[in-house]
């Protein structure tokens, strides 16, 4: 009589799972690292301090993600109108030339029509459903605006109407900004606070 495990596969599953172990061990580590998208960061929590009280505010998560939408959408008005001006002072300078300058304000018009674009297609949680169509008024002459710098930079003048234009720009910016701070201030509604 033979003293060996007449019962072989008792062993092979131990060795499938222990496989299957180590297999997915190494796939999930050559795994490049997550990119979290827009909107998923999450803001931590603001915390107000009185006397011996604390209360904690906290915000929807479609709230915060919009919040930042809100920032990234007027850091990028803020970057184009940047880039006007300093296309701008550098073509008054003689640092640039004239196709230089009309290749710099074409892409600061594509950009703007981008913005203005996104800002359309933004579909911003119920609470703003009242202060968003003027952000959208305000993001959709944007674009015109730059047109107007371009059409400035073609004139045969003296300069007056792109100066003029990009001044005007300047203007549509600050314009667009307030709005998306109007925008910012209808967030008090969404609040709730932790005590």
């Amino acid at each position: 009589m033979s003293k060996e495990d007449p019962k072989h596969g008792r062993w092979i599953l131990p060795l499938v799972i222990a496989g299957l172990v180590g297999l997915t061990y190494s796939f999930v580590n050559a795994l490049p690292p997550a990119e979290v998208p827009l909107g998923t960061t999450t803001i931590p929590a603001t915390t107000t301090t009185l006397a011996s009280e604390t209360t904690t505010t906290t915000l929807p998560a479609d709230i915060e993600a919009f919040l930042l939408l809100l920032d990234g959408y007027e850091a990028t008005a803020v970057q184009i109108q940047t880039s006007i001006d300093e296309t701008n002072d550098a073509w008054e300078t003689n640092a640039i030339s004239f196709s230089e300058t009309l290749d710099r304000f074409i892409a600061a018009q594509v950009e703007a029509q981008t913005l203005s674009d996104s800002v359309e297609a933004t579909n911003p949680p119920e609470v703003y459903a009242e202060a968003w169509p003027d952000a959208i008024t305000a993001a959709a002459v944007l674009p015109p605006g730059v047109d107007d710098v371009i059409a400035g930079l073609r004139a045969s003048d003296d300069g007056t109407l792109r100066r003029e234009a990009v001044a005007e720009y300047a203007s549509l910016t600050q314009a667009f900004i307030d709005t998306l701070n109007v925008v910012r201030n209808a967030t008090q509604g969404a609040v709730v606070a932790d005590a």
